[in-house]
C-alpha cells in the first residue's frame, strides 16, 4: 500500500506555494527561500529526516499564511536542506485536522 499524501496549496506574502500535510513528521517545517521575510528566533530543535541527514535548522518562526481563503499560522522551524513547506503533525492536532483517508479530504477545525 502506497502513503497518502495530501498537497494544499498555501499562500505566504501572497504568493503561492505547494504545501504538504505530512502526519508523519512530527514539527512543521518550511524551505529557507519560501520565508524569506520571516523574522528567526535560535531553533529549540535539532531536525533530521527520514533517512537520518541533518535538517540544517537556520531558525524557528510562527509563519503566517492562507490556504482556501482562511487565514493560518504555524510554528516553523526554517532549513536551508528542504525544499517544500511541510505542516506536520504538531499543527494537524492543533488544527483539529480530520483526515479522511478513503476520501482523500481533511477538515481543519470546523
Amino acid at each position: 500500500m502506497l502513503p497518502t499524501k495530501i498537497y494544499v496549496t498555501a499562500e505566504i506574502n501572497g504568493q503561492p506555494v505547494k504545501c504538504l500535510l505530512d502526519s508523519g513528521c512530527e514539527w512543521s517545517v518550511i524551505a529557507a527561500d519560501l520565508a524569506p521575510k520571516a523574522s528567526l528566533k535560535p531553533s529549540q530543535y535539532t531536525l533530521f529526516a527520514a533517512n537520518k541527514a541533518n535538517l540544517d535548522v537556520l531558525g524557528d518562526t510562527v509563519l503566517p499564511f492562507v490556504i482556501d481563503g482562511h487565514r493560518f499560522e504555524a510554528d516553523v522551524s526554517v532549513c536551508s536542506k528542504v525544499e517544500d513547506f511541510l505542516l506536520g503533525s504538531d499543527w494537524l492536532e492543533k488544527q483539529g485536522a480530520q483526515w479522511n483517508f478513503a476520501t482523500d479530504t481533511v477538515t481543519l477545525g470546523d
